[in-house]
């Protein structure tokens, strides 16, 4: 399924690329469509394209990229460091006793790793070698290496007990992300949305497009009957001036639904980063919408799959591990801390490295480091920043379901108004219609005049506006009751 769409979107950017732009309307504002070189697209293809190319998704996905190095970034306090150093030192300074060396020179040599586990527990290994030379007479080893290998370890057992807050870090992380990957989806489904009601706009000047030429045609058609009676003496001059001015007023108002057309035109492709030289012509029709279930279904989906929703439940856990982290940082700092150094001297390095092996060179350290802040103000006001945060997340989570059951309900609500509409509005323009055809058999029949033809070409005009009008009320509506629900991406979800 997701090769298949994918490769719907390589064929079309193809067929972007390749189409050369051209004029849908022709110039002389005849009647038919031409659809020679444009491009006929369907609502999913826009809104693959779409997803495929616009800033605004590219950008929603680039602050997910961003937000997920922050993980990287809390776990590095488990990174390995390398340290060392290399020293060099000559003491030429003169000395109080003639036994004292006036000339002396020390080089010293070290390197080690450090580490910190989950656990909290930091270890430490370094291997040093201190070289060391004078010129007294007095020492046996001279030069002397003295090798030494240190084995370190410290343990938090009062804050940070065993790694606790280290490890929770990671977990906040890891939830701010998972945020941040709601918000991007939704960020992409809002732009979803933006797409479908441009297109759907889109649709909506087509067909006014389409009653404003239909509308026309029965103008010119009066003209010409009302310019053959005027001609034989069947009808006066005023009606004839009356049908031609009607005439103008038709062209007049197409030429207007033909810019409006350009204009819904240019929003699509701004959404869908189109560049100017194509052409949209939308292949979808304006039809009723089938609710597949109840307001009480709709709510249950809706709270099912909100992202904002989901969101403030995380929010909530987020803000209970940060209690808890804020709670153990007010324990004093206890840490447990051991240390075991081996080490050899001799005047050659390979002998004194041999020596820190032997276990009767070792010097053994244990202990225990104590830190606790008398009144401890730091850290009993982070807690209790921490437990109001929790108290407002709480709060913003039922705000949050008031909200989501008032935005599906009204959305609800409207699909179902203004689809049991569209029978009535539909009833209208099919009566209004049918009065236009007898009028005009009236009219042949020279029964009926100029004025009332006009009259009831107005009256089926207007209803077939307000129908078309209706239409795209309810495709809006069903797009904002799907935005609601947050069921938009469950069609194009595969894609992103």
């Amino acid at each position: 399924m997701r090769s298949s769409k994918a490769l719907t979107i390589i064929f079309l950017i193809i067929a972007l690329v390749l189409c050369p732009s051209g004029q849908m309307f022709g110039a002389d504002e005849g009647k038919s469509l031409s659809l020679e070189n444009w491009m006929i697209l369907s609502l999913e293809d826009c809104v693959l394209f779409s997803i495929y190319n616009s800033f605004d998704v590219k950008l929603a996905k680039l602050d997910l990229y961003i937000a997920e190095t922050d993980l990287l970034y809390s776990e590095a306090v488990f990174d390995t460091t390398f340290f060392g150093e290399v020293t060099y030192n000559e003491d030429k300074s003169q000395q109080l006793s003639v036994f004292s060396p006036d000339n002396t020179q020390i080089n010293v040599y070290s390197a080690g790793l450090t580490k910190k586990i989950p656990t909290g527990t930091e270890l430490t290994a370094m291997y040093s070698d201190t070289r060391s030379w004078n010129n007294s007479q007095f020492f046996t080893r001279n030069p002397a290496h003295n090798a030494q290998l240190t084995l370190e370890a410290k343990q938090p057992v009062g804050k940070n007990f065993f790694g606790y807050i280290d490890r929770n870090n990671i977990t906040l992380t890891k939830l701010a992300i998972e945020n941040a990957d709601l918000d991007t989806q939704d960020k992409i489904e809002k732009h979803v949305a933006e797409v479908e009601k441009a297109y759907w706009r889109l649709v909506f000047r087509k067909k006014i497009v389409q009653i404003r030429s239909e509308i026309l045609e029965k103008a010119e058609k009066l003209h010409e009957a009302n310019k053959r009676n005027h001609d034989i003496g069947l009808i006066e001059k005023a009606e004839l001036l009356a049908s031609q001015a009607n005439l103008i007023q038709r062209k007049t108002d197409l030429i207007l639904a033909k810019n409006n057309y350009r204009k819904t035109e240019e929003n699509l492709k701004l959404v869908m980063n189109l560049e100017d030289d194509f052409r949209i012509y939308p292949s979808a029709e304006f039809t009723g919408i089938d609710l597949a279930g109840s307001m009480e279904a709709s709510l249950r989906e809706a709270f099912a799959s909100r992202r904002d929703y989901m969101a403030r439940q995380r929010d909530i856990e987020i803000k209970k591990v940060n209690l808890k982290i804020k709670e153990n940082q007010k324990w004093p700092e206890i840490d447990l801390v051991a240390s075991m150094a081996m080490n050899g001297i001799d005047p050659k390095f390979a002998k004194a490295a041999g020596k820190t092996t032997v276990a009767d060179n070792t010097n053994l350290f244990a202990g225990v480091e104590f830190s606790w802040p008398i009144e401890n103000s730091a850290a009993r006001s982070e807690y209790k920043k921490a437990s109001h945060e929790k108290e407002k997340a709480l709060f913003l989570m039922k705000k949050t379901e008031r909200s989501i059951i008032t935005e599906v309900v009204n959305a609800y609500r409207d699909v179902l108004t203004f689809n049991e509409n569209l029978k009535n509005f539909e009833e209208r323009v099919t009566l209004q219609s049918q009065k236009l055809d007898e009028e005009e058999k009236r009219f042949r029949h020279g029964r009926s005049s100029t004025k009332n033809l006009i009259d009831f070409q107005q009256d089926l005009l207007a209803a077939e506006l307000s129908y078309a009008l209706a239409m795209l009320d309810l495709a809006i509506s069903d797009v904002d009751l799907e935005r609601a629900k947050n069921a938009l991406l469950s069609k194009y979800g595969e894609m992103i």
